[in-house]
């Protein structure tokens, strides 16, 4: 009687697939010879297909309709992208908290142009971006309108009476609101500029004559109790019809606009798609706030963040994906603020965060905006292998995507309402400007992915128009590929993870090499001991971050003995590349010899600065505006330096976000093992640029008595 049964069951068994069978297999595998990827071909054409540029840019123009930069607006933004990623499958979704404090709300701004042919000028209502965030309540008719041109000058204001009037400047807003209004009297600034200063280079001033600047009025401007001035912005076009009309005689304008300060605060998004190690985290990050409509910067990388977990979740649903070993840690907040505040509470919990991934500006349309996708690495000083497996989907990309009709439709990455331009993407050295810099400064290597330049850039011209779903899917791909490396990789993935940081990392060391040896053979023989100092520090610096990339996949679970390998491998190219620079040096004939140390050069390297933990974060802008009066004359030697450095690094071609915040790069090298003469050395071979040792030792003192460094010795 049991023979039946037995027999079912034995044949269940051997029909069945076994319960780990069934799951799927890691994506992460061998270095395909088709993609140049750590990823299954199968699974690489997955995250293509699955993931939609069209689905983002859907959520780039809800997100757009949202005043993002004031507390109204924001507060829906957040809340919207909250229900949107409980939606497309993130976990334990919730809004964090920032710190409370007064909140600016806009009821009203309008200017008119009083007559004799009465006209508005602009309107929030409008525009909300056209009356600049902070500004002040006023009710004003028959208001002088006076010209102050740059409005940063003394000749600017040579016989000009702006106590009750209204300012005009074509300058940056902020120099008219010190000059004209706390100095001279004026009740309200409206200015025409709309080039920021760090994009000179890609957008300059009567090149879009229709684009409306963003601005904020410093809650800092005037004393408390004081009134708060008004803003408004308006175009080129719109400034230079005023002028016109002064030309011809006075003209009058009036002005009402209801503000008022309330409390409230900012919130994070956050949320998780977990890993099976919960110890351990991958984060993603994109910045929510902005000012309407913010289509490229940053409605994209928010609606590419929902997009991208929409894709996890639904592969990982269809199993397709397994889980991923490491918890995704998705974060939607406030740039740099919400970072900060972030970190404040999560920095010390009890996770290991592998990797850091910030999405900020990615739908530019390539040939519209005269764009480029652009990946950048980690800084030196952070090595990992997140530089290698973003090179690969870089080389990835770019072969199959990088003409209009790609051979292959399998790895073509387009969209159904998008263009067909060609893919132009580039790993470009680390920069700072968005906030991957925070979670460097952390520890925690970061890469970013962005469009730039963008000719719309913080203007009003910045619409859902000059977004290219095409790019936005491409964007998604280059996240997916990454992301999936660093989340999923473990144990063998781990060990060929360490395979392709290794032969990526020969690429790199031989191009940082060329660049030693370029920049060697460029020197005069007087320039020769410290260019051939300066060119060995080049070498040192590439090879020791390789080595700290190689390592990075250890805790991943690369064999610890092909780990070591590989460094030994390294120490034997370096000590070769080195020797091929002695050679460089040798066949100019005897060089002459360094001079001797000067006092400050053995300070420099007696001086070994360290980071006071809890203080990764601190500025030196914040620091040194608190130094007392002694501390001044050190100030400006280090500010003059900087800008010097700043000035040199522009004119070799260096884009603007390489040397901004130059002097938190800098003092980011300090790890309690590096002097301060081997950081000037280090931030050379990062950047190629000599800084003064006295400016750095200067630095670095400030620093220290800002109670942010202290000294390993």
């Amino acid at each position: 009687m049991r023979t039946l049964p037995v027999l079912l069951a034995c044949i269940g068994l051997f029909l069945s697939p076994r319960a780990d069978a069934q799951a799927p297999a890691s994506p992460v595998g061998p270095v395909s010879p088709t993609t140049g990827l750590v990823l299954r071909d199968d699974v690489v054409r997955a995250l293509i297909h699955e993931s939609s540029g069209d689905r983002i840019h859907d959520g780039v123009q809800r997100l757009s309709l949202l005043a993002r930069d004031s507390h109204a607006g924001y507060a829906e933004a957040a809340d919207w992208v909250r229900r949107a990623a409980e939606a497309a499958g993130l976990e334990d979704v919730r809004l964090e908290a920032m710190k409370a404090g007064p909140q600016w709300r806009a009821i009203r701004g309008e200017l008119w142009v009083a007559g004799p042919q009465r006209y508005r000028v602009t309107s929030h209502a409008d525009l909300a971006m056209s009356l600049a965030v902070g500004s002040g309540s006023f009710e004003g008719t028959d208001l002088e309108l006076v010209d102050v041109g740059l409005g940063a000058r003394d000749s600017d204001y040579v016989g000009k009476a702006l106590k009750g009037k209204v300012a005009l400047t074509r300058g940056p807003p902020s120099a008219a609101l010190r000059r004209a209004v706390v100095e001279h009297g004026a009740v309200g600034v409206v200015s025409s500029y709309s080039t920021p200063p760090w994009n000179l280079p890609h957008r300059m001033d009567g090149d879009f004559p229709d684009q409306v600047g963003w601005a904020m009025v410093p809650r800092t401007l005037v004393p408390p109790g004081a009134r708060v001035p008004f803003l408004f912005m308006v175009s080129d076009r719109v400034g230079r019809e005023l002028r016109a009309q002064l030309r011809d005689g006075p003209v009058k304008v009036d002005v009402s606009v209801a503000a008022e300060l309330s409390p409230g605060h900012f919130s994070i998004v956050s949320g998780v798609i977990p890993g099976r190690d919960t110890g351990e985290e991958v984060v993603l990050t994109a910045h929510l706030d902005h000012y309407k409509p913010g289509a490229d910067d940053n409605a994209s990388g928010a609606a590419t963040l929902l997009e991208m977990v929409r894709t996890y979740a639904s592969l990982i649903q269809r199993g397709v994906l397994p889980p991923p070993v490491r918890t995704l840690r998705v974060l939607w907040l406030p740039e740099f603020e919400g970072t900060r505040e972030w970190f404040a509470h999560h920095a010390d919990d009890p996770v290991r965060r592998v990797a850091h991934f910030n999405f900020d500006m990615l739908g530019a349309s390539l040939s519209r905006a005269h764009s480029r996708f652009l990946v950048t690495y980690t800084p030196d000083w952070n090595g990992s292998f997140v530089n290698a497996v973003s090179e690969s989907t870089v080389a990835f990309m770019n072969r199959f995507n990088g003409v209009a009709y790609p051979p292959r439709k399998d790895f073509r990455i387009g969209s159904v309402t998008g263009s067909r331009d060609p893919l132009d993407i580039h790993m470009d050295r680390y920069s700072r400007g968005s906030d991957h810099q925070l979670f460097n400064d952390h520890g925690i290597p970061g890469v970013a992915f962005s469009t730039w330049p963008d000719d719309a850039y913080h203007t009003s011209e910045d619409r859902p128009g000059l977004v290219d779903p095409t790019q936005l899917h491409r964007a998604a791909f280059a996240g997916l590929a990454t992301v999936t490396v660093a989340a999923w990789a473990q144990g063998p993935d781990a060990v060929e993870l360490a395979r392709l940081v290794a032969v990526h990392g020969a690429r790199r060391v031989a191009e940082d090499e060329f660049r030693a040896r370029r920049d060697l053979a460029a020197a005069s023989r007087a320039e020769l001991p410290v260019s051939y100092r300066l060119a060995r520090a080049v070498v040192r610096a590439a090879y020791q971050r390789e080595r700290e990339a190689l390592r990075s996949c250890l805790p991943l679970g690369a064999s610890e003995s092909l780990v070591k390998a590989q460094v030994k491998g390294l120490d034997a190219a370096e000590a070769q590349a080195l020797g091929r620079i002695a050679a460089d040096v040798k066949l100019r004939g005897p060089a002459p010899r360094e001079p001797a140390l000067s006092t400050t050069e053995r300070q420099a390297r007696a001086f070994i600065p360290r980071r006071v933990k809890g203080q990764e974060l601190a500025a030196f802008d914040e620091v040194v505006g608190k130094a007392p009066a002694e501390d001044q004359p050190r100030v400006a030697a280090v500010k003059a330096a900087l800008d010097a450095a700043t000035e040199a690094m522009r004119q070799r071609g260096e884009g603007e976000l390489r040397f901004y915040q130059l002097a938190d790069a800098v003092a980011s090298y300090a790890n309690g093992q590096r002097s301060v003469a081997d950081i000037r050395d280090a931030a050379y071979a990062e950047y190629g640029h000599v800084f003064p040792v006295e400016a750095l030792v200067d630095l670095f003192t400030l620093l220290e008595r800002g109670g942010v460094m202290t000294r390993a010795r």
